[in-house]
């Protein structure tokens, strides 16, 4: 599962907080021993210049306080007579040292004149323990800034994506077709607006294409009714003469089933082309009726199909709330695609909610198969560009019909021994 933008935008927040909070304690850390070195480097070397002056005027006395000890050890003196910490220590020296529970700065130099070495001892000690004190007090400080970057970030991630979650949830909330509400562009920042615009033109040009689309449809369908009347017409005046021979009459008969066939696909273009159908369409229907009214009409309109469908049903109460044509249309396309794709019988059974078509040809192209699954209902389903291109007329239909009805398509067999449509029926009544 991908992760949400308000949770990015919130560990994002809280990232920049928890970094800004460690370089400031880091910056801090710095500071404190910045004046530690500047004791050691620059206050202790001013000590140390001003008693080596006094050495050089005679003036000096070791001095010894709460914070500062000075010594001077004259050449060829034993270094038993200083304090142990200075004791074997290479000059020049500056450093930082612990004696129990005091921790001292040092600074020694080696004088010439007078000759011997120079000592002096800064106590320190407070300052450290102010510094440990600080640094508890920071690490109490940090916690705290790190619970309320995690309240910062969640808020204010929250109030950042609002916008887009209002956006998304409009965008979501529009439904595909000729007449489509538009999302609103009251947004605060500009860039929201541009977004919401930029998609409602989408939606009136969709809109556009989807009614010249229809529009089209229907006005060729229509205009192809005409012809089709008047061939109808003609094809009855040739019978009702009766000079046919033999041979013309097989030959009219075949004109007359091209007829036939070419006004049901008309009535499917018509059909599909009213996407809006309104509940007064829908009936209640026995689909053992429709299955096998389809199977008589298919026998007798072409005659070489007799006897090729085997019909089984273990649901003969099966009935279903929807649109009497659509199913006609489905089962008829999804038989005439069987029995035109083999020379051997054609098994259509019911089981459940499930109508089962399988014949025993040569099974289908593995693309085709794969674009003619519908297994995810009809909110789910999008066809891309192209993926029909090489698919049969009655096989596009059979698809579109089942994603119309809201019913699942499934190929569960398509091989060199037969091929099986499986179709899970809803709206059950």
């Amino acid at each position: 599962m991908k992760p949400s933008l308000t949770s990015r935008l919130a560990r994002t927040l809280l990232i920049l907080i928890v970094v800004t909070t460690v370089i400031s304690m880091f910056i801090l850390e710095v500071f404190v021993d910045d004046v530690e070195d500047t004791i050691l480097e620059l206050e202790l070397k001013a000590e140390a210049t001003y008693f080596t002056a006094q050495l050089q005027e005679g003036h000096f006395q070791p001095i010894k306080t709460a914070q500062l000890e000075v010594v001077f050890l004259p050449d060829g003196d034993p270094e038993t007579l200083l304090p142990e910490y200075f004791r074997g220590r290479q000059l020049p020296l500056s450093e930082e040292i612990e004696v129990g529970e005091t921790t001292l700065l040092i600074h020694g130099e080696q004088l010439l004149e007078p000759d011997g070495k120079l000592f002096l001892a800064q106590d320190i000690t407070i300052m450290e323990n102010r510094e440990a004190l600080v640094q508890l007090v920071l690490i109490g400080v940090a916690g705290f800034m790190l619970l309320i970057g995690i309240f910062v970030a969640r808020a204010g991630a929250g109030y950042l994506v609002r916008p887009f979650k209002k956006l998304t949830r409009e965008v979501l909330s529009t439904t595909p077709g000729s007449s489509m509400q538009q999302i609103t562009t009251d947004f605060r920042d500009q860039e929201f607006c541009e977004i919401a615009e930029a998609f409602n033109r989408f939606l009136s040009e969709l809109e556009h294409h989807i009614e010249r689309e229809k529009s089209f449809v229907k006005l060729a369908s229509h205009e192809l009714r005409t012809p089709l009347a008047v061939m109808s017409g003609a094809l009855n005046v040739l019978e009702q003469r009766q000079s046919l021979s033999s041979a013309d009459q097989k030959t009219l008969t075949r004109i007359r089933r091209a007829m036939q066939t070419m006004r049901d696909d008309t009535e499917v273009l018509l059909e599909l082309a009213r996407r809006e159908t309104s509940e007064g369409d829908t009936r209640t229907i026995m689909l053992q009726d429709v299955i096998q009214n389809t199977i008589d009409d298919l026998e007798n309109g072409y005659p070489e199909h007799a006897g090729r469908i085997t019909f089984h049903n273990n649901s003969p109460g099966l009935r279903t709330k929807t649109h009497p044509a659509l199913i006609r249309m489905l089962l008829r396309n999804l038989l005439q695609n069987a029995l035109r794709h083999t020379h051997k019988e054609v098994d259509i059974s019911v089981v459940g909610n499930t109508i089962t078509v399988r014949d025993f040809g040569t099974g289908l192209p593995p693309k085709i198969a794969e674009h003619l699954n519908i297994t995810k209902g009809p909110s789910s389903v999008s066809s891309r560009a192209g993926e029909f291109s090489n698919t049969t007329f009655g096989l596009l239909i059979v698809r579109l019909v089942c994603e119309r009805l809201g019913w699942e398509l499934d190929i569960t067999q398509s091989d060199n021994e037969g091929t099986e449509f499986v179709i899970h029926v809803h709206n059950l009544a």
